[in-house]
């Protein structure tokens, strides 16, 4: 009897994960390792000004590759805005995914590709689809939005108040 109660409460689990995860309110400290790099990349490197945007992708995903074109094609417009793009693949995956996609991300100043060889940033910020966004104000550290599964850089853009 007790096997069945487990059974019914990890099924509930799972089955309202997305409607009990919610992102964090306040950006957690993190380490990753920089895929163009040989560092470690950790939370107390981010700017103090602007804003801060992690995505969350996996480079095969159809809505992260037209997101990530999206951001390329308008990069000019970010320029308070800091994006690290992480993903759980291997530095081959990331290569196709920038170089059919978003080429101008990867000399872009204000972006970062970083690899979590883990499952770090799913325990700590629980995203429920790809790409998921979270925009934080640099300076606070406080979320400002969170945008799961979107593939429209328009709606991101008007998320970091970024017009035309």
């Amino acid at each position: 009897m007790r096997f069945l109660y487990s059974l019914f409460f990890v099924s509930v689990f799972f089955l309202f994960q997305p409607v009990f995860a919610q992102a964090p309110k306040t950006l957690p400290s993190f380490t990753f390792e920089e895929v163009y790099q040989a560092n470690k990349f950790n939370s107390d490197k981010l700017p103090k000004s602007g804003y801060i945007v992690l995505d969350f992708y996996d480079p095969g995903c159809g809505h992260c590759q037209k997101m990530g074109a999206g951001i390329a094609q308008h990069l000019s417009k970010f320029k308070n805005v800091s994006f690290y793009f992480i993903s759980m693949n291997d530095k081959p995956y990331v290569d196709g995914f920038i170089n059919m996609h978003a080429k101008a991300l990867k000399s872009a100043p204000n972006v970062k590709f970083l690899f979590d060889a883990g499952t770090q940033f799913i325990e700590k910020f629980k995203p429920s689809n790809y790409p998921s966004l979270y925009i934080y104000d640099a300076k606070t550290k406080v979320l400002v939005q969170h945008l799961d599964g979107e593939d429209d850089v328009n709606k991101l853009l008007k998320a970091l108040g970024i017009t035309g």
